[in-house]
């Protein structure tokens, strides 16, 4: 559906990957039969508005009051929302989120939205497709709607999510009577157009830096190098499982590059045809990446490049290797000399392997009488006739 609105949200990463996260684990617990299937998915949306333009940061979920028809708590929901803007103070509620199967305004959502908009007459709806139904290629899973001014109309309007009655023309009306104490005539209600504003994906380096790491996390090493630490096996899969996971690590980051290409390369096909709006921002990533393409294409500055770099991990990995052996080398020689000593002291008596000449023999004096039954004789601890020890 096409934005009707001049309004922009802009989303973060961080709110894609709490939504996702909220939606995957309620459902592993629900198949695990943890807890039973909810009434809805559903969550805020922090962040800032100027203008008509939403920014939304970060988000976390809604509870819903037990035992009735979806229902917001909003007790719970005025403590998580100070506890958050104690961390963050600069962000405010904004909206809220939904999950679905379809990007589509469904009746269940117009209910919980007309809640929201008697405390914010103004909130966004986020609708997250979980399902990916719309099948749109290179597109958010995400429908964002504004909630326009109030204004008067039919009742009519309001049975798309009361009685079940298709929309009127598509126009999405939610009654919003805060704040209108003007008297109506009969039939007629205070209503707020739920209008499609234009969805754009932004992020900072540091929220780049986290997309990545949780996008090459390889899963199947993690189990493999569990397995590895509970079976006891030896170093060698220990050390496999490093090289797969940097090798998984450069895989992921290929792929992710693929991917970026092919989307950049649609946009700009989408631009040259008059598809998709003129937006510099996005031409100006198209030149950063394009810029690396003569570093690619020289051979020989490729090759140098990727010779240095093989050259410097070989050094690293040799370097470790040797660092190591010289720690068990180390290692070694003090518990053998460890283990000597203890001997010597606790389990034998101590023997002069060079005894002095005249020691049996004629020529030995008091010096070498005293040194033979004294402390260092073979009568072992014996100091000097005072007895043994």
């Amino acid at each position: 559906m096409a934005p009707r609105t001049q309004s922009t949200a802009v989303v973060h990463p961080l709110v894609l990957l709490n939504v996702s996260e909220h939606t995957t684990r309620t459902l592993a617990c629900v198949r695990a039969g943890k807890a039973g299937a909810p009434q809805a998915l559903c969550g805020a949306l922090l962040g800032r508005q100027q203008d008509s333009r939403f920014e939304a940061f970060l988000s976390f979920e809604l509870k819903l009051v037990e035992g009735a028809p979806a229902q917001i708590d909003w007790e719970h929901f005025a403590i998580r929302l100070e506890q958050l803007k104690i961390i963050f103070p600069d962000d405010d509620f904004i909206g809220w989120y939904v999950v679905s199967t379809s990007t589509r305004l469904a009746a269940p959502m117009g209910r919980l939205h007309e809640s929201v908009l008697a405390r914010y007459p103004a909130a966004l709806l986020m609708v997250f497709d979980a399902a990916l139904g719309d099948g749109v290629r290179f597109s958010l899973p995400v429908a964002m709607y504004e909630s326009l001014a109030a204004e008067r109309v039919d009742e009519s309007r309001l049975q798309w999510y009361r009685g079940g009655a298709e929309p009127v023309a598509d126009e999405h009306y939610v009654e919003s009577a805060s704040g209108h104490d003007a008297a109506l005539e009969a039939g007629a209600a205070w209503a707020s157009q739920l209008a499609p504003v234009r969805v754009t994906l932004d992020s900072g380096e540091a929220e780049r830096v986290a997309v990545e790491h949780v996008a090459n996390t390889a899963r199947g090493t993690n189990e493999d190098m569990l397995r590895s630490t509970a079976g006891g096996a030896g170093a060698e899969q220990r050390d496999a499982s490093r090289l797969a996971a940097f090798l998984g690590g450069q895989l992921n980051a290929l792929e992710m590059l693929d991917r970026d290409v092919a989307v950049l390369k649609t946009y700009v096909g989408d631009v040259a045809s008059g598809k998709a709006r003129f937006d510099p921002d996005v031409l100006q990533l198209v030149q950063r990446v394009l810029s690396n393409r003569p570093v690619m294409r020289d051979d020989e500055l490729f090759e140098l490049a990727s010779a240095q770099e093989q050259t410097d991990f070989q050094l690293a990995a040799y370097l470790a290797a040797i660092t190591g052996a010289a720690s068990a080398v180390r290692s070694v020689s003090q518990r053998s000399i460890s283990a000597l000593h203890y001997a010597r002291s606790k389990h034998a008596p101590y023997v002069n392997p060079n005894p002095p000449e005249g020691m049996y023999g004629m020529g030995m004096g008091a010096g070498a009488m005293m040194h033979g039954f004294g402390g260092h004789g073979r009568l072992g601890r014996h100091r000097a006739f005072g007895g043994f020890r």
